[in-house]
């Protein structure tokens, strides 16, 4: 596969990962439909920060190809450990604001720097590089 597709597609997974970690750090919060009283609904986040450090590695790789800036390869990395970070610590809802600060700041940073979508043929790689 080429590799910008590659990129793309780990981009995907990346801004997946982020909105289920959305979702995981929300069930605590009282006013949210899916609210979970204890704290089982932290243990998605064992299951995302793999995924996300996973991603970095192999971004890692690419920006050594020089596919993709030192920014967004830090990006799955630090989501990832502020993460498990905030689960380990004492909850309280204080810790999932600030998750979902986090989170939300890196999805929209991510999805300014990414169009998943261009017309031009050679815009893709523009934003990339």
């Amino acid at each position: 596969m080429e590799k910008n597709k590659k990129v793309i597609i780990l981009n995907s997974l990346l801004v997946g990962t982020i909105i289920l970690n959305l979702f995981i750090f929300t069930s605590r919060m009282r006013s949210f439909p899916w609210f979970i009283e204890d704290a089982s609904g932290y243990l998605g986040v064992f299951l995302t920060a793999p995924i996300l450090i996973g991603i970095y590695f192999i971004l890692r790789r690419y920006h050594k190809l020089q596919l993709v800036t030192n920014i967004n390869k830090v990006i799955p990395l630090f989501v990832a450990v502020t993460s498990l970070i905030i689960v380990f610590m004492p909850t309280n809802d204080f810790l999932n604001i600030v998750a979902l600060v986090i989170n939300v700041a890196a999805m929209v940073f991510f999805s300014s720097r990414f169009p998943i979508h261009s017309k031009r043929k050679g815009a893709l790689k523009k934003h990339i590089l």
